[in-house]
């Protein structure tokens, strides 16, 4: 693993802490001062629960990918375990479902930390550019913070596809 895989990946362990419904308020502050969000968590913290994590029957934009992009969602949940399995991730006293979108920011941090390039690559084209799409659809217009959010998550990700850090 280079130096440059390393810093690479270090901006999805944050986006996996802003996704993750578990982790601590101070812990996510901290991911969104790290990655250079506009304003701080607290000032957006409810639109945020809103529109990703609370909603009848779901919220605008689901964090589980199967849900979000309309898969399978047994297959989707396997195919993510196979991932972490690979990646040898192991679960915490925390958990999350495999194919929800933090600990796929999780995946794709240690895939980029390994330089498996190709897994990189394959996680983006499947599952999490698909979801930005899937964001963009789903955040309404008076959500304009969360709008930015998930644009700047797709930034991030077009970013890595276009510039890889073993290349």
């Amino acid at each position: 693993m280079s130096e440059a895989a390393r810093t690479a990946a270090l901006p999805f362990v944050g986006w996996a802490r802003i996704w993750s419904p578990l982790a601590p308020r101070e812990l996510r502050a901290e991911a969104w001062e790290a990655l250079g969000l506009p304003g701080s968590f607290a000032e957006v913290e409810p639109e945020y629960w809103a529109t990703f994590h609370v909603g009848s029957p779901r919220p605008d934009v689901p964090l589980l990918l199967h849900a979000a992009l309309g898969l399978e969602g047994g297959h989707a949940r396997e195919e993510w375990m196979r991932v972490l399995h690979f990646l040898g991730l192991r679960w915490q006293e925390a958990r999350l479902p495999p194919d929800h979108l933090a600990p796929g920011c999780e995946a794709l941090a240690a895939a980029i930390d390994r330089d498996d390039e190709v897994l990189v690559a394959e996680l983006c084209a499947r599952y999490l550019l698909p979801w930005c799409e899937r964001a963009r659809e789903g955040i309404g217009e008076n959500a304009r913070a969360m709008g930015d959010l998930a644009a700047r998550f797709e930034a991030d990700l077009r970013a890595l596809r276009e510039s890889p850090p073993g290349a």
